[in-house]
């Protein structure tokens, strides 16, 4: 009687681990839609320096969740932080270290399926392998560092007003579960114009309305009620140039607006560009990949 009354405990102890397991799954299902919108050289300065002059970005701040106190990874420069944003680690592990490295150059610590150290693009697939992605960018570096292998739609365009057209056109069209945008600028201005300077501004400017682009986008082809939507950069930058230790070339946005976000948060924690890609991946419910280092940032989620 007893092995009995004890199989049944066992049976039903399973049953319902299972079924809080499940619950927990569906219920860290965020959103049917992640749109990931970078900004080279998007400094937080600008934003503290700017306050009311970029509407779209404000709004998704208000909105939503944000810090301007985010972090990049040493140094401070395009190719290393794009990777660590989309890898879920630092340049020691997936071993991109200089501003336009192609290629790591340090053999990275784990080579996934599709060739590259493990990203958010890979992670997904796996995941959701009916799923539609679409990324793009005009700066051909980035396509080297996220696993395009692994992604429908990959697109090189000349230029940003090109790329925010684009990629508006496969949003509207495709309604891909995940959207990954790297726009180039304002960092070409500030190598040529100064961070500190009217140019650099009046782009920043530009890329705000690219935002708004990306959100009527989304409302128009009503997926808006539905997206996580996320800006962010790989860096900010002093004089004309970065790559240094300054807290001007390491803090940029990260912020996080849509279903499910707590509006108007600051987000108190440490966030790094690493923990970008482990933020999404919770969105979906995905498992992280074990030689990730970055985190989920957890206080954005209601």
């Amino acid at each position: 009687m007893r092995k009995i009354t004890l199989l049944l405990l066992v049976i039903a102890t399973a049953s319902l681990t299972g079924a809080v397991a499940k619950g927990k799954k569906c219920e860290a299902q965020k959103a049917k839609y992640v749109v990931l919108i970078g900004s080279d050289g998007f400094s937080s300065d600008v934003v503290r320096a700017h306050p009311g002059a970029f509407p779209n970005i404000e709004a998704l701040m208000k909105n939503g969740s944000y810090t301007l106190e985010r972090r990049s990874v040493l140094p401070s420069s395009s190719a290393v932080n794009w990777a660590s944003m989309l890898m879920g680690a630092g340049p020691e592990l997936h071993g991109y270290t200089t501003w336009g490295s192609q290629v790591p150059d340090l053999p990275s610590r784990v080579i996934g399926k599709y060739g590259l150290f493990p990203g958010i693009c890979g992670a997904i697939r796996d995941a959701r392998p009916d799923a539609v992605m679409a990324c793009g960018y005009n700066w051909p570096t980035i396509g080297c560092l996220y696993e395009q292998k692994a992604v429908n739609i990959n697109s090189n365009v000349p230029s940003d007003p090109a790329l925010a057209d684009s990629m508006c056109l496969y949003i509207g069209r495709e309604k891909p579960l995940f959207t990954f945008i790297a726009f180039g600028e304002p960092d070409e201005t500030g190598h040529r114009c100064g961070w500190e300077s009217d140019e650099y501004f009046e782009m920043c400017k530009q890329i705000d309305g690219y935002v708004g682009k990306i959100m009527e986008t989304l409302e128009k082809n009503d997926m808006k009620d539905d997206a996580i939507v996320f800006f962010t950069a790989d860096h900010g930058g002093t004089g004309k140039g970065h790559g240094g230790i300054s807290m001007k070339e390491m803090e940029t946005p990260f912020v996080v607006c849509g279903k499910g976000i707590k509006q108007g948060h600051e987000i108190p924690e440490s966030v790094m560009v690493f923990d970008c890609a482990p933020t999404i991946g919770h969105i979906f419910s995905i498992d992280q990949p074990q030689v990730w280092i970055g985190r989920p940032v957890m206080s954005v989620f209601e």
